[in-house]
């Protein structure tokens, strides 16, 4: 998914407001900031290469929502 793609699915959709582990190893304790920071990192920046780790953890929260029920 491109990031537009990603910034137009997390938009209108319900984000937890608590911790959620995304993966094994990768706690996320307040989701709308996680989300926030991300995608102003993004802007800021729009080197595709700098930016895979964001991407990837945009993608494992948007995986974890579909997953729990949240899309």
């Amino acid at each position: 998914m491109t990031v537009q793609e990603l910034k137009e699915w997390f938009e209108g959709r319900e984000i937890p407001s608590g911790p959620i582990w995304i993966h094994k190893s990768m706690k996320v304790e307040d989701p709308k900031q996680f989300l926030q920071l991300h995608f102003n990192s993004i802007e800021a920046d729009p080197n595709d290469r700098a930016n895979e780790p964001l991407i990837l953890r945009l993608t494992l929260m948007k995986e974890w929502m579909e997953a729990n029920g949240r899309a």
